[in-house]
């Protein structure tokens, strides 16, 4: 077995890998194989030593971040995305947050007297996290305070989440992970007590967490299969429940999640997230991976790809802390297959023209020398309805070339080991990446732009 070696600096979590891509690493906690053979796979008991309450990035992190702020030796780009997040529509003083005692997602008419109303929580949760990480970059408690004023409110005034359809699950993940994370960043603040803070958590714990493991377990119930919901759904479901149980020190919610990664039944699982196995088409001779999303369309095929990026930091930053849980570098499962899968979208969606916007020039790639595996999705499956089912045969063409924040986490941990080329591409193309509420709106207004953290050129490129 080839191995590559990733040394890990202290205060530097995502730097250097060095060497070429393979399926073991060696570094500072030792050899570490993450080929795991599917019949030999034994579910990971352990428990964590929580560092850091917030899931995406550790005090290291924001220290060197902010450091590198302060004395200038930032790279322009970490400079720029500063100033975009300062400019951001969600971090302007005073933020005022609508927090709604029913929350409801996938409800256009009304469910009672309750209507869609999941934007709410959008705006606001990504007004939190986004101030949180203006306080701990600046030390300004203006931007805590009013953080902790929006996630103070909603969990005095929200008790529930629902629909008349499956689309709760849907806030109740990418917003879930959102607010953990913002909760998380604030952590340490003065102005958040013991006690306003246990009040956050028991909510957060009640109100999302249930949503998210529920889903995870029974994909709705008896209805449907466990492939019936495309990968995007378990995966906001992973990310908040992986968050939430980071924020409140879970030990059984984080092996939950990385078991879930490596075994789970649904499309979140990357084993099922991986569905075709190709060669690079204009011959670099590097391996690629298609995504589960790739034939239906490449809007939802790179929010596949941001969320896992997401997840993947996550379980990252928790490894840091916890280096005998080999299984926590989600990175390196299965040879890098999410190296892998990130080549495959961003190959078939980049232009080659120079506007962050990917919104000029040609294609790489034609979609008739695209590979594409044959994919058949809810094709005599055990759901009762039978009426929904696809069969794709080749990367679907609409909605190509759809950006989405999550390229910058990706590069940050495989920028050294080879067969990132597209990756590369595509996180140079986009930096500053920003996120919901940047000044471009390059990611728009409706849910889509809140599925991702975003800001990851402020906090990962060096």
């Amino acid at each position: 077995m080839k191995c590559f070696k990733n040394m890990l600096f202290a205060g530097l979590v995502c730097c250097g890998i060095t060497a070429t891509a393979t399926s073991c690493r060696e570094n500072e906690f030792g050899e570490v194989d993450l080929d795991i053979p599917e019949d030999s796979y034994t579910p990971v008991d352990a428990k964590y030593v929580f560092a850091s309450h917030c899931a995406m990035f550790s005090d290291d992190d924001f220290a060197r971040v902010k450091k590198s702020l302060d004395d200038g030796t930032a790279p322009q780009a970490v400079k720029d995305e500063f100033q975009n997040l300062k400019n951001s529509k969600y971090t302007l003083l005073p933020y005022t947050p609508n927090p709604v005692a029913v929350l409801v997602r996938g409800d256009a008419t009304g469910t009672g007297v309750d209507k869609e109303n999941a934007h709410y929580a959008m705006e606001d949760a990504a007004a939190a996290y986004q101030m949180g990480i203006l306080w701990r970059l600046t030390g300004d408690s203006r931007y805590a305070d009013n953080a902790v004023k929006i996630l103070d409110e909603w969990a005095k005034i929200c008790t529930k989440i629902t629909s008349n359809d499956a689309h709760q699950v849907l806030v109740a993940g990418a917003q879930g992970a959102t607010f953990a994370n913002a909760a998380g960043i604030l952590a340490n603040y003065s102005g958040w007590n013991a006690t306003q803070q246990a009040v956050f958590k028991k909510w957060i714990t009640d109100v999302f967490a249930p949503v998210n493991r529920k889903f995870l377990d029974t994909h709705t119930g008896s209805n449907v299969c466990a492939d019936h919901y495309w990968s995007n759904w378990d995966l906001v479901n992973m990310a908040s429940y992986l968050s939430i149980g980071v924020l409140t020190e879970n030990s059984d919610m984080v092996n939950y999640v990385v078991n879930y990664f490596y075994q789970g039944v649904g499309n979140g699982c990357i084993k099922k997230l991986i569905r075709g196995t190709h060669s690079d088409p204009l011959g670099t001779g590097e391996t690629i991976c298609q995504n589960q999303e790739s034939g239906r369309d490449q809007a939802h095929s790179a929010m596949s790809v941001g969320v896992t990026a997401n997840i993947c930091q996550m379980a990252w930053t928790l490894y840091q802390s916890n280096p005998t849980v080999k299984e926590l570098d989600f990175f390196a499962a299965n040879d890098n297959a999410i190296m892998k899968m990130g080549e495959y979208v961003a190959l078939f969606n980049l232009r080659n023209g120079n506007d962050n916007k990917n919104a000029s020039g040609s294609w790489l790639v034609s979609t008739s020398q695209m590979p594409f595996e044959k994919f058949e999705y809810c094709i005599n499956c055990s759901c009762r309805d039978k009426n929904h089912g696809a069969i794709h045969t080749q990367a679907a063409d609409e909605q190509r070339g759809s950006i989405r924040p999550g390229w910058e986490i990706l590069l940050a941990h495989y920028k050294n080991v080879s067969g990132h080329k597209y990756i590369e591409q595509m996180a140079n193309k986009i930096r500053p990446e920003g996120g919901s509420g940047e000044p471009e709106m390059r990611y728009g207004d409706n849910s889509g732009a809140f599925d991702q953290l975003g800001w990851c050129t402020l906090m990962l490129y060096q």
